[in-house]
């Protein structure tokens, strides 16, 4: 046998709503964060820069464009995330 549904309860509007304290936000720009960008940062720039230097010592054709464009993908994601630490580096003066 099958339960019976039971009808909702109609809501007045009446009532009021109780509302839920904010906390205050936390800041996100923790050392860890900071110093796990930092550390992406170093590499991609070093990979950058090891990319640059095959390049320049690269004879054939396919080796020069395949360094160059790997070179310019590294570097952009080397900016990206120097502009993250410099974001989380803001984030953290303003806090104090």
């Amino acid at each position: 046998m099958a339960k019976k549904k039971r009808a909702k309860k109609a809501t007045s509007k009446s009532k009021k709503v109780a509302k839920k304290k904010s906390r205050p936000t936390k800041s996100r720009s923790t050392k860890r964060k900071i110093n796990l960008v930092l550390k992406n940062l170093i590499l991609f720039g070093g990979l950058s820069l090891v990319s640059f230097v095959l390049y320049s010592f690269s004879n054939k054709v396919l080796f020069r464009n395949l360094y160059q464009l790997l070179s310019i993908i590294l570097g952009f994601v080397g900016v990206a995330f120097l502009i993250v630490l410099l974001a989380l580096l803001i984030m953290k003066v303003m806090k104090k």
